[in-house]
This record gives C-alpha cells, structure tokens and sequence, in this order.
C-alpha cells in the first residue's frame, strides 16, 4: 500500500492533468461541464470575431465603403459585449467550483486529522499541517476552477480550428496542427525537473510556514530567553532557502515558456508566410489568406490562456503532495464503529491494562514495558511516578491516542479495541495538565463535553470547581472571551474551567492528569473537596506528581521508567521505604 502511494506522489506532479486532483471535483462536475462551455463560447466569439475582422479587411481591399462594412463592424461589436458577459459569467463560475471543490477538501481533511488522532500531530510540525490546511487548498483554486475547463477548451478549439484550415488549405493545416502539438508536448520535456523544483519549492514554503507558527506561539519564551534576535536569523535562513527554491523553479519554467511561445509564434508566422507564397502563385486568394490568419491566430489563443493558468495552478499541483500524503496516511488507532457496524461492544466496567507494552516510535526505549494494572469500577486509583515513567502515557492509551504494540486493554468485558471511539470517549472525562481553551466565551468552551447543559447545570458545575464566584465577578460573566488558548486567563484559572468542563460532561471515568498542578493551595484543597464528591460512585485515575493530592486514593500505583514500581495504599506504601517513600521524601525536602 505504501509503495502505491508513493508511486502515485511521484508520478502526479509531472502530469499536466492530475487524475487525483481532478477526482476533488466530484460533484461539480456539471458546473465544471458548464464552465468548460462557456470557455468554448469564449472561443467562438474569438474565431466568430475574426472571421468578421479579414471580410472587413477584404472589402475594404476591394474598395467598399462604411456601408459594405457596417453591419460586420456591428457583429464585433455585437461579439465583445457577449464576450465580456461570458468572461464575467465563467469568472463567477470558476470561483463557485473552486469554492465547493475547497469546502468539501477541508472537511475532509479535517475528519482525516480527527481520524488520525493526537498520535499524528506530535509527530508532524503544526506549521506544515496548517500550510496544507490553509495554503494548500487555497493553492488548488487555479488549477481547479480555471486551468481544468481551459485545458479541454485547448483540445477542442485548436481541433476544431486546424479542421478548418485544413479544409481551406492542407498543407497550412498541417503547418499549424506540427505546431498546435508542439505547445503541450513541449513542456514535456522539463516536467520532470520542473516538478522536483515544484515540490523543493513548496518544501521550502510549508518549512518557512512552519518555523514563522512556531515562533509566533514561542514568543514569550523568545523573548523572555533573549533569544529573538538568533530566532530571527534562522528566519531570514528559511526565508532565503525559499527565494532561492523559487527563483530556480522559475528559471526552469522560463525556458519551458520560451520554448512553447516559440511554437505559437512560429505556427502563425509560418501560416502567414506559406500563405503569402500561395496567394502570390495564386493559390490562394486574399480572403483565404487572411481567414488563415485570423484562425491561426485564434488556433494558440486558449493555449496561451492554458499556459497562464497553467503557472497560477502548478503550486496547487506542489500543494498537493502534502494534501495527499494528509489524505493517504494511516491512522494509528482504528476505529470500531468505521470498521464494523451493528456489534459493537460498549465499554462498562472495571478498566484493565494487559502486559502493555508501547513505544512512540520503533527507535524510542518503551514508555510503557509489559504493565498490568486492573482499576475496580468505581474506584479511585492514583498513577504516580518520576517524570518521564509512563503516567501520562497511560491516559494517552485510556483515551485511545494510541494503541499498545504489545498487550491489551479492557473496559468491562470489552477490549479497548472493540468499543466505537466516540462510545469510549463520551464515557470518559478528562483533565490535563496542559489545558486547552478555545477562542470564544466562557459558556461556549464549558458547553464543550455537553452541548445541551442547562445554565444551572453549567453553574453548579462551575461552583464545585471553585470558579463560578469569579467568572460571576467578569464584566460579561460566563459571556466573557476568554481568547485564543484562553490567554486571558491566568493558568489556575483556565484549570479550574477544564475541572468544571469534566464535572459537568458528568462521564462515569474520569482521569485526571495533574489537574492541581496550575492552583494554590488554598484552591487545591477547594478542589480536591468537590473532586471527591465527584469521584463517588466513578471510576477515577489521577495522574500527579504532588502527592498530596494522592494520599486518599483507594490505591497508588507507584511507576519507574514504564514498569509497575510497587502498588497500596499511601499508609503502606511510605511505610515500606521504597520508591513512594523516597518520592515523598524528596518533596517534603524540596518543599522544606
């Protein structure tokens, strides 16, 4: 399968017509039939426009008057008013096709990176995934909505155009027809090298995307660490790298034009030529000869058009390898419900790890290494350890990120693996230590876990997280924006809303993941009061490095570089002197 792909990202750029790109417009396609038409009517004004232009020229050559030519003049007229209105109609056209064809592509690159999970992303730079997300699509806009309809009108109107030439004049036909295919098998020749200057270019870009996003969001520590200045060299470093990637994709694409106005030029100038020769043997009349030339002329028009398109739409055709290779990667984590329907099991239970054994990649030692631990439906079991031995790994796992290599997990009678994920994730609640708030109000990310809470419901969950008095003391209340990544906030604060988000989704597991770590004492000890009301009657994993917020924990289980240390409750496990005992001695010194 991986090779397959690879083939097809190989081969799709050097294509004029990319079969995948093309496969985007499923469902336009008749808008795009009807785009196509109106750029063969474009055409046929063109021709019609020319036809009228040689008899004027002829009868003027005979010696007519305004009024042998009157109505010819009104014709072209006539003709570029009908023009501009189908210039104006195919321009809306082009952008409605293109606008639909990029729509649909986000939702379902979109649903791709919902598909693939947490697991994709730290694996993948943000930038490149926004460059793909944003820039692109965007980036197919020409090659969808213009360079497509146009490079069926170069079929047929240059077809169409020799047929007639032909028929007025074989030997010019053929002339013009050597020519006609000389422009697109021309350009054949550098689409190989023009196509790996394509893609070092888009390369280039999605990098200098990334690393602009990723000091963006650094900022702070840029410029707490003075480092902005050495930042913005780097910068200036990726920023060249893509002028120099454009400038050699360019001079490529400069002989390729060279070349390919060579033929247009030289199919209406050895028209004309050979023409002249025969009306001069007689051959040929002036009438003739000018129809040819006008038709000659009109003949490379939509394939100078296509080859204007062609360099607005080639970064789409650069763009694409990213989309696709979105489009075509593999989700760590399948799901039951996509894979199977109608027998799903639904989760229930006691949670239970199996000799899980997991890596975050074949080359990393194990973050988890043959682990077995069984938490009792509504228990409260405490997962503890140095940084760096497994914890937050484990909740990773619980959530379905990722899959273990080895071993297995099991919620009830029901393997992780056969429970739908939306059906796992909606009975799970979940608080991490780095807290996520989305742009918008506070209402609107409380709402998140449970869309249809009523406004008491969000209350109440809000004053068991200690939080209700102080968004109560906002200018617009629970209507407050909190902004991006709830900047707005101070971190206890935008903990507390994520403690009361998971409250009020009311999920019967809840994992808490350092949810303490960003409060003071005074609100901890607040929160840890409302968390154990919470947690009767639920099944709870609290992950933390403060043990004083394990100490009433049903059992601790102690971890030490991804192995199970030691397991009890907090009594037991200080008095055995070993590896709680000493992480508990540690604090209480560090605190000291």
């Amino acid at each position: 399968m991986a090779q397959r792909v690879e083939a097809r990202k190989a081969r799709a750029p050097h294509m004029m017509i990319h079969r995948r790109i093309v496969a985007l417009t499923v469902g336009v396609r008749r808008l795009l039939a009807l785009s196509i038409a109106l750029g063969l009517a474009i055409s046929a004004t063109w021709v019609a426009q020319g036809v009228f232009i040689a008899l004027v020229v002829r009868r003027i050559l005979d010696g007519g008057g305004w009024a042998a030519i009157a109505g010819f003049v009104a014709a072209v007229a006539g003709l570029t008013l009908l023009r501009a209105a189908l210039l104006l109609a195919r321009e809306v056209l082009a952008k409605k096709v293109a606008a639909v064809v990029k729509t649909k592509l986000r939702r379902r690159l979109f649903a791709q990176l919902l598909l693939l999970g947490p697991g994709y992303l730290e694996h993948t730079e943000t930038g490149k995934v926004q460059s793909t997300l944003v820039d692109g699509v965007e980036a197919l806009e020409s090659y969808v909505g213009y360079y497509l309809p146009q490079a069926v009108v170069s079929v047929v109107v240059p077809i169409g155009i020799v047929g007639v030439i032909v028929v007025l004049d074989p030997l010019i036909g053929l002339v013009v027809l050597a020519c006609a295919l000389a422009v697109p098998l021309i350009p054949r020749i550098w689409d190989r090298i023009l196509g790996e200057y394509g893609q070092r270019h888009w390369a280039a870009y999605s990098s200098l995307d990334a690393q602009f996003v990723d000091s963006m969001q650094g900022m702070v520590t840029l410029k707490a660490l003075n480092a902005s200045e050495r930042r913005g060299e780097e910068l200036r470093s990726y920023s060249h790298a893509l002028y120099r990637a454009t400038m050699a994709q360019l001079s490529i694409s400069m002989i390729r034009n060279g070349l390919v106005g060579f033929a247009m030029s030289a199919g209406v100038a050895l028209a004309v030529g050979i023409g002249s020769f025969q009306v001069a043997a007689g051959e040929l009349g002036i009438a003739g000869l000018l129809i040819i030339l006008f038709l000659s002329a009109e003949c490379f028009r939509p394939l100078v058009e296509l080859d204007v398109y062609w360099h607005a739409g080639y970064m789409g055709i650069s763009a694409s390898t990213g989309i696709f290779e979105l489009l075509d990667a593999e989700p760590g984590v399948h799901d039951a419900a996509v894979e199977r329907a109608g027998d799903a099991a639904s989760p229930g239970g006691g949670i239970a790890l199996h000799k899980v054994t997991f890596r975050y990649s074949s080359e990393a030692r194990p973050a988890l290494a043959d682990v077995s631990l069984e938490i009792g439906e509504g228990e409260t079991v405490a997962i503890v350890g140095p940084s760096g031995a497994g914890k937050t790994t484990i909740a990773s796992l619980l959530l379905r990120f990722f899959d273990p290599q080895e071993g297995g997990l099991t919620f009830g009678e029901s393997d992780f693996r056969d429970v739908p994920l939306d059906d796992l994730r909606r009975h799970i609640g979940y608080v991490s230590q780095d807290t996520y708030l989305f742009y918008g109000t506070i209402e609107d990310n409380l709402r998140i876990g449970r869309p249809d809470a009523t406004p008491e419901e969000i209350r109440d969950a809000a004053e068991k997280a200690n939080i209700h008095a102080f968004i109560r003391s906002l200018p617009d209340g629970y209507g407050t924006i909190v902004g991006e990544r709830g900047a707005k906030l101070s971190g206890g604060e935008r903990q507390r809303i994520a403690i009361a988000r998971a409250l009020l989704k009311d999920a019967p597991v809840l994992i808490l993941d350092e949810a303490t770590s960003n409060l003071d004492s005074a609100n901890e000890a607040a929160i840890r009061q409302a968390l154990s009301l919470l947690t009767r009657g639920r099944t709870t994993i609290v992950i933390a490095h403060r043990l004083s917020s394990v100490v009433h924990a049903d059992r601790i289980v102690v971890l030490d570089n991804g192995r199970v240390a030691e397991s009890g409750r907090h009594e037991d496990l200080v008095s055995r002197d070993g590896h709680y005992s000493q992480l508990v001695r540690a604090q209480r010194e560090g605190a000291a």
